[in-house]
C-alpha cells in the first residue's frame, strides 16, 4: 500500500493574507481556578481590548473544576494587536495555554 504525500498548501504565511484586519478574533485562555487570576487576566485583555470584550467573555470549569477555559473575542486591528495581547497572557503564572 502506498501512501499519498502530504498536501501542500497554496498560501504561505507571506503569501497570503489569512485575515481581513480589522476583524473579531476569538481567543482561549486555559488557566488554573482562582479568581485572582482571573482578574488578572481579565485586565490584561482589558489593556488590548474594549470593556464589552469582557463582560462578553464565555467560561468553562475543567471537571474536576481545577482549570477554566475563557473564551474572549476581541477587535483585532492587525497581527501585531493579537501578538501582543498573546504575549501578555503567556507571561501570567497560572495560564496555561493561550489559542
Amino acid at each position: 500500500m502506498r501512501l499519498s504525500p502530504a498536501p501542500r498548501y497554496a498560501a504561505r504565511m507571506g503569501d497570503a493574507k489569512l485575515l481581513v484586519f480589522p476583524c473579531d478574533y476569538p481567543i482561549k485562555v486555559m488557566l488554573r481556578s482562582g479568581e485572582e487570576l482571573r482578574e488578572r487576566v481579565d485586565a490584561i485583555v482589558a489593556n488590548h481590548a474594549d470593556a464589552e470584550v469582557i463582560a462578553s467573555a464565555t467560561a468553562r470549569a475543567s471537571a474536576q473544576g481545577n482549570f477554566i477555559g475563557v473564551t474572549y473575542t476581541i477587535r483585532a486591528r492587525d497581527a501585531a494587536h493579537i501578538s501582543a495581547l498573546f504575549a501578555d497572557l503567556k507571561h501570567i503564572p497560572g495560564v496555561l495555554m493561550v489559542l
